[in-house]
């Protein structure tokens, strides 16, 4: 699992697996973690049910650092040319491989 993370906001990456007649086949789901504060009155820590508006820039920086992770790091046995790779280029268009600051 990875965890690219901003400013305490986490999303997760899992490598998962199943088996299937043709061998194993890996793929990766991915979850948005709470968001975590401190209790003022009790000083615990704790995950709060929703996002602050404040939160969706970092919450939109995570998730674009975990969809170049997912689309730069192949699964076992793949190159990174691949279903997933297909996938996040075809959903939006965009050129992960193209530096857009030559």
């Amino acid at each position: 699992m990875e965890r690219p993370a901003h400013n305490g906001l986490g999303i997760a990456i899992w490598l998962n697996m199943i088996e299937t007649e043709k061998g194993p086949r890996f793929f990766r789901s991915i979850t948005i973690a709470a968001r975590r504060y401190r209790d003022a009155k009790t000083g615990e820590w704790k995950d709060a049910q929703s996002y602050r508006p404040a939160d969706l820039a970092r919450l939109a920086l995570a998730l674009d650092a975990a969809r170049q992770f997912i689309a730069l790091t192949p699964l076992p046995g793949q190159p990174v040319e691949g279903e997933e790779y297909e996938e996040l280029h075809v959903d939006d268009g965009e050129d992960l491989d193209h530096d857009p600051h030559p």
